[in-house]
């Protein structure tokens, strides 16, 4: 029995390495010469129609803004910039900042996906957030990436707005 055990045992692989070097497909790329975008099977009908975009209104920043601060902000700060007291604990990969210039640089779809799927560390919150509102999510992250925007650059409307909240 120990000789069968021991014989089980020694054919195992234990390397961690495998799960954390694992080959990926990424979007529009190749995987062992073969494509990662495929076609579905003729005749397959999609389990879920893609939500479509929501117009980006005042409500829908709002409740961007308050998703963001509920699943988001723990790790990349409430200003969206990674400074925030559970990153600063993170020893082996600290979030990234959502307002620098490769965060500013990435697709909607991009944000879409990563909430939905994870990447690196981070989970995936499809369960936890709705497609409607990571829209919101991700419209609230492109305001965070114009903090520096002149008050004169702004709609009349928003800057008569701007100006209601600055004094």
């Amino acid at each position: 029995m120990r000789l069968a055990l021991v014989l089980l045992l020694a054919g195992c692989d234990w390397s961690l390495h495998r799960m954390q070097e694992q080959p990926r497909c990424e979007v529009d790329g190749t995987l062992d010469g073969h494509p990662c975008n495929l076609a579905p099977p003729e005749g397959t009908v999609a389990m879920a129609e893609p939500a479509a975009a929501p117009a980006v209104t005042r409500a829908l920043l709002e409740r961007g803004r308050d998703r963001f601060q509920r699943f988001c902000a723990p790790c990349h700060g409430v200003a969206g910039d990674g400074a925030s007291y559970i990153a600063r604990t993170m020893t082996l990969r600290r979030p990234p900042s959502l307002v620098d210039a490769r965060a500013a640089s990435l697709s909607d779809d991009r944000i879409l996906t990563v909430i939905a799927s994870g990447y690196g560390l981070m989970p995936s919150y499809a369960s936890a957030v709705p497609p409607r509102d990571r829209y919101a999510i991700a419209s609230y992250v492109r305001v965070l990436q114009q903090r520096e925007v002149p008050l004169a650059q702004l709609p009349r409307a928003q800057q008569e707005e701007a100006n209601r909240w600055l004094h």
